[in-house]
């Protein structure tokens, strides 16, 4: 794992990493026949096994590295997923294949998302299916805004090479490829969510039921998404370990243990590992569930040999396993929270299990101390993660997760029931209404507690740097209270150091006095910034109708600003005057042109920057007459014809021209009017 990260971040060649495991492995193997060098033999694999994630890295990055050519080329592909309809496109992912070949020399071959435009061929589409068209493909860039998600690298993780659209009329079918295990696992993903629309289950209880017991979230809406995470109980609608350990609870306490019979011993925890790989087929083999089937299955085959062994060395096997496959799997959201989660519930749940010692008889306040410490370590141990990554934490999760896994393992329990007696008729009645009266209370009840104050407390924003304090101090802790040592003079000291490098980072950077221009296509959106308390928004439209959850949102949380004031039209304080499209600003002044009404302006204004938006029109030269300009910047909702024209005539003009759509965000600094893109500072 720490081969696999440096060779991410320092990029050292392939060449370099083999040089380095023949020297470790020469410096192991030289060691074996000296006894004086024992410990040389230990460093020796620790630093082989180093090179060799390095290696890894390097040849999936090299795999993954080349890019489409973004010329125009005749394609095929074939679904690798159902196609799910949205409101305008059908969206599937597929790998696609280069028919015509490349002269470029740009990527022939790889997984991409296709949006199709919603049609009646469309809708029809199913796992497998083939299609040709001749369009181009788009390789993945971010918007380029100042926090935003980085839809690029996480595509990358994905194994996600590109994107295409395309429109109606503009694909044909060309038949079906013979199905790999995962495709059939999918399809057979489907037919459980046709079983459950045949039950005739609401819309949210099939979605909730959908995504707990087979995997499949994409019909959950982004309220239920919402309701889950305020109250810390996402990781039931994301299939894991959870679900898996209560297929491994019910068919442990299903098939007793014999000690005293092998053979016994062996065909159950074979049925076990059936059972389990069985489930995870129904649910799509997914990474998720693969990796938690993988680490029961080390459980199970230690029982066959009467060997329980550690459940760390089973818990690092099934990491290595699953990079060895897939390096880009270290750096996905979901492998790190898993893992994290398992890894503090064997650290901690012990300790906890001695603080909240009971009477052995007292099932009922030992089932309920067992889901509280259970629930609480794993929340510690992802504390740095979910910090890092989503920023906020919900205070009543331990209340939810007490209603939460039971209510799993219920549904979970009567939905296989479910997948039994469907086809029988009085009984498949009763099952359903079981399941669908158990899920809605469940989803009832989360509602509630995400309805009392405080639910979900924001986070101040961290780096990655101040993530590794955060979780270097929760293992301090740790090992202060597991080992019963000294270490609360060096507890003391990482908190310090934490705290001192939190204020740093919260004044080190103090940006005040600038025009921000963000990328987007929907609408215009430029913030002027005075302060951290104090800055607008200057906008095309009413703030009712903008977007900016994904925009404008994630700088103003990493920055720690307050809500800025939104500015629509004519508007005048003590920082910002606004009139007729002209905003001045601390020293700049911008001119936002967004139809031709400007050629009815008599008086000429010398400005800093012209920004052009969706709907201008005009010739340049006569534009740049009546507002002289030192910088024109094209807003990325300009039509694409109008930016060619317009960077065309300004090139004519030697006038500099910037694209927004193209370099991403773009700063204005105050007084010095130095520009830059976001993406440098």
């Amino acid at each position: 794992m720490g081969g696999v990260a440096f060779s991410s971040l320092c990029g050292v060649g392939l060449d370099v990493w083999l040089l380095l495991l023949i020297l470790f492995c020469s410096l192991a193997t030289l060691s074996l026949f000296f006894e004086r060098l024992s410990l040389l033999f230990g460093a020796s694999a620790m630093a082989a096994m180093f090179a060799v994630g390095g290696i890894i890295w390097q040849k999936d990055a090299e795999a993954m590295g080349q890019r489409w050519s973004e010329t125009k080329g005749m394609f095929s592909a074939y679904f690798l997923e159902t196609p799910r309809m949205g409101d305008k496109t059908t969206k599937a992912l597929a790998m696609v294949v280069r028919e015509d070949g490349d002269t470029l020399g740009g990527r022939l071959s790889g997984v991409c998302y296709l949006y199709i435009a919603n049609c009646v061929d469309a809708e029809n589409l199913s796992i497998g299916e083939r299609i040709t068209f001749t369009t181009k493909l788009k390789n993945p860039k971010n918007a380029g805004n100042p926090a935003e998600f980085d839809n690029e690298r996480y595509l990358y993780i994905k194994g996600v090479t590109g994107t295409v659209y395309l429109p109606v009329y503009s694909w044909k079918k060309s038949g079906c490829v013979v199905p790999t295990l995962r495709m059939r696992a999918l399809a057979l993903r489907e037919k459980v969510v046709s079983l459950y629309e045949r039950c005739g289950f609401s819309q949210e209880v099939k979605s909730v039921l959908s995504a707990l017991t087979i995997g499949d979230k994409s019909e959950l809406t982004r309220e239920i998404k919402d309701t889950y995470s305020s109250v810390g109980a996402s990781h039931v609608l994301a299939l894991s370990g959870l679900h898996i350990g209560i297929f491994y609870m019910i068919l442990s306490t299903l098939l007793p243990v014999w000690r005293d019979r092998r053979i016994y011993t062996v065909a159950r925890e074979i049925l076990i590992i059936a059972v389990i790989w069985g489930f995870a087929f129904v649910a799509g083999l997914s990474p998720s569930i693969v990796r938690a089937a993988i680490l029961f299955t080390l459980f199970s085959l230690g029982r066959c040999v009467r060997r329980d062994g550690s459940s760390l060395n089973a818990l690092a096997f099934a990491a290595v396993a699953i990079i060895i496959f897939s390096p880009r799997s270290l750096f996905d959201v979901s492998f790190q929270l898993s893992f994290a989660a398992v890894l503090s519930i064997i650290l901690l749940l012990p300790l906890m299990r001695q603080l909240l010692s009971c009477d052995k008889h007292d099932r009922l306040y030992g089932y309920a101390a067992d889901v509280f410490s259970v629930s609480l370590v794993a929340q510690i141990g992802t504390l740095p993660l979910i910090w890092y990554y989503f920023g906020a934490f919900p205070l009543y999760f331990l209340f939810a997760n007490i209603v939460v896994v039971p209510a799993a393992f219920l549904i979970m329990s009567v939905a296989v029931l479910l997948w039994v007696t469907s086809k029988i008729a009085f009984i498949g009645s009763g099952v359903v209404w079981l399941l669908g009266n158990v899920t809605e209370l469940m989803n009832s009840v989360l509602r509630f507690i995400e309805s009392l104050p405080y639910a979900k407390m924001s986070l101040p924003y961290i780096d990655a740097l101040a993530a590794w304090g955060v979780a270097f101090t929760i293992m301090l802790a740790t090992a202060m209270l597991v080992k019963r040592r000294r270490s609360i003079i060096f507890l003391f000291f990482a908190v310090f150091l934490a705290n001192v490098a939190w204020m740093l980072h919260l004044h080190a950077d103090e940006h005040k006095d600038y025009m921000l221009f963000y990328n987007s296509s929907k609408f215009t959106a430029v913030q002027l910034v005075a302060s951290r308390d104090t800055s607008y928004i200057y906008s095309t439209v009413e703030q009712e109708e903008a977007d900016t959850d994904y925009i404008i949102a994630p700088y103003l949380r990493r920055a720690a600003m307050d809500e800025p004031l939104w500015v629509c039209g004519d508007y005048r304080d003590e920082n910002v005057v606004s009139y007729n499209g002209l905003v001045e600003f601390r020293g700049l002044r911008m001119k936002m042109l967004c139809d031709k009404s400007w050629q009815q302006d008599s008086a000429s204004v010398p400005v800093d920057v012209l920004l052009l938006c969706k709907g201008f029109k005009g010739a340049m030269d006569a534009v740049l007459e009546k507002y002289p300009a030192k910088i024109v910047i094209m807003d990325a909702g300009l039509h694409a014809m109008s930016r060619r024209r317009v960077a065309k005539e300004c090139g004519a003009l030697d006038v500099c021209c910037i694209d927004v759509s193209q370099v991403g965000a773009l700063r204005l600094s105050c007084p010095d009017k130095n520009l830059q893109p976001c993406s440098e500072w």
